[in-house]
C-alpha cells in the first residue's frame, strides 16, 4: 500500500478547469490579445468573437468567410470572388491578395504579417506570397496528402510544412531553397510551434511524442514522451518555460483526453488537466499565467497556472 501511495504521489497532478466561458457557437482556434485582457476565437458560425477574460462577456464579433485565425490578431479569409484577404482585426482593415487560383489547404502567416503560405493539397505544393505586394514569390514542391501543420519561424526566414506522408520540409522564405527534409518521423505531425526565442522548433502528432529541433540546423535535439495519446494541439508559453500538449483519441474525437503541462527545460510532465473531447486549440496568456483551451463544445476552458 505504501508503494502504491508513493507511485501515485509521483504522478503529475490532475486539475479541473478553473472556469469556462460559454459562447453562442463552437469556437475553433483561440488566442489571447496582446494585453491578455481578452480572448479572440474563430467560431464555426463564421464569426470572430472577442471575449472579455474577466467577465466572460462578448465584446464584439466580426463576420468572416470561413477564414483562419492567425497570431497577432490577424485573419486570413476569402471574399465572394475567392480572392484572399489578410485582416488586421485590431484595426479592422484588410489587404487583398488578388489571386483566386490558390488552392485550399492549411494556411500560415508570418508573425510580422509580411508572408503568407497556403498548402495546395491537390497540387502538392506550398504557395508563398508576399502580402505587401500581393505577389506569389514561390511555389514549393510538397509531399503527399497536404500539410497537417504549416508554420513560419518567428523571424519569418523559414516556413515549415509537416505532411500527412510523415515527412517535414523546411524552406528558406526568401529564396525558396529547401533547407531540410525530415524523413524519419514515425507519424504525421498535427501541431507545432517555434519557441519564443526562435532557437527551437517543436512538433508533435500521431506518435504521441514531442520532437525538439534546433531551429538553425533543423537537427533533432531530443524527444519528450509521456502524453500517451495522439497529440492534436501544442503551445509554448511566452516565457519559454512551459510546453502544453492536448490529445485526442484516434477512435473518436468525442472521448475525454488529457492536457499535459511540461517543464520545457527538463521535459518532465508537471501537471495533467482534463478535456471532455479532442483538444482543438491551446493558448497561453502573454504573462504565461493562464491557459485557454477549446475542444469542440460551445465554450472556452480557462486554467490559472500561477498566482
Amino acid at each position: 500500500m505504501r508503494a502504491l501511495c508513493l507511485f501515485l504521489a509521483a504522478l503529475p497532478l490532475a486539475a479541473q478547469a478553473d472556469r469556462t466561458i460559454t459562447l453562442e457557437a463552437v469556437p475553433g482556434s483561440v488566442q489571447f490579445s496582446s494585453d491578455g485582457k481578452s480572448l479572440i476565437t474563430a467560431c464555426r458560425d463564421n464569426q470572430i468573437r472577442v471575449i472579455d477574460v474577466n467577465t466572460g462577456k462578448q465584446l464584439r464579433a466580426k463576420k468572416h468567410e470561413g477564414g483562419s485565425l492567425m497570431s497577432g490578431g490577424r485573419l486570413v479569409d476569402r471574399d465572394a470572388n475567392k480572392n484572399i484577404r489578410v485582416w488586421d482585426l485590431t484595426a479592422d482593415r484588410y489587404q487583398q491578395i488578388m489571386d483566386a487560383s490558390a488552392g485550399r489547404g492549411r494556411t500560415a502567416l508570418s508573425s510580422d504579417g509580411k508572408h503568407l503560405a497556403i498548402a495546395d493539397t491537390n497540387a502538392r505544393q506550398v504557395l508563398l506570397y508576399e502580402v505587401g505586394s500581393a505577389k506569389r514569390r514561390h511555389s514549393l514542391p510538397d509531399g503527399l496528402g497536404g500539410a497537417a501543420e504549416l508554420l513560419f519561424s518567428p523571424d519569418g526566414s523559414s516556413v515549415v510544412s509537416a505532411n500527412y506522408d510523415n515527412d517535414v520540409r523546411v524552406w528558406n522564405t526568401r529564396s525558396g531553397e529547401l533547407l531540410r527534409k525530415m524523413e524519419d518521423m514515425t507519424g504525421a505531425m498535427f501541431a507545432g510551434q517555434f519557441t519564443p526565442d526562435g532557437k527551437q522548433l517543436l512538433l508533435a502528432g500521431l506518435d504521441e511524442t514531442i520532437y525538439v529541433f534546433d531551429a538553425k540546423t533543423f537537427q533533432r535535439q531530443r524527444t519528450i514522451k509521456g502524453h500517451d495519446e495522439t497529440i492534436s494541439a501544442l503551445a509554448v508559453s511566452p516565457d519559454g518555460k512551459m510546453i502544453v500538449t492536448g490529445g485526442f483519441d484516434v477512435r473518436t474525437t468525442q472521448n475525454p483526453v488529457k492536457v499535459v503541462l511540461w517543464d520545457a527545460a527538463s521535459g518532465k510532465a508537471v501537471k495533467t488537466l482534463r478535456s471532455p473531447h479532442r483538444v482543438v486549440s491551446l493558448a497561453f496568456s502573454p504573462d504565461s499565467k493562464m491557459l485557454a483551451m477549446t475542444s469542440g463544445d460551445k465554450e472556452i476552458t480557462l486554467w490559472k497556472l500561477s498566482n
